[in-house]
């Protein structure tokens, strides 16, 4: 219905503030998916921080052997 139309556009807008106006059209989408399930309770409490978590320490293990003298080098 138009009703649910005119929800999407005033989600949209609300999501897009001055600070996101600049996000690719892919970034956009996926925030506001993933806005919108964790609005309407489909994503469990803590999911989202645990992700996080779990991609900084991806990274920081990734990096840490990078340029340190603690380098294995195997021939």
């Amino acid at each position: 219905t138009t009703v649910d139309v005119e929800r999407s556009f005033n989600f949209g807008r609300d999501y897009v503030s001055v600070r996101r106006h600049r996000l690719s059209a892919v970034s956009l989408t996926r925030g506001m998916t993933v806005a919108f399930y964790s609005k309407n309770g489909k994503i469990p409490c803590g999911l989202l921080r645990k992700w996080k978590l779990e991609q900084s320490n991806s990274k920081k293990r990734a990096n840490k052997g990078v340029g340190g003298s603690d380098d294995i080098i195997v021939c």
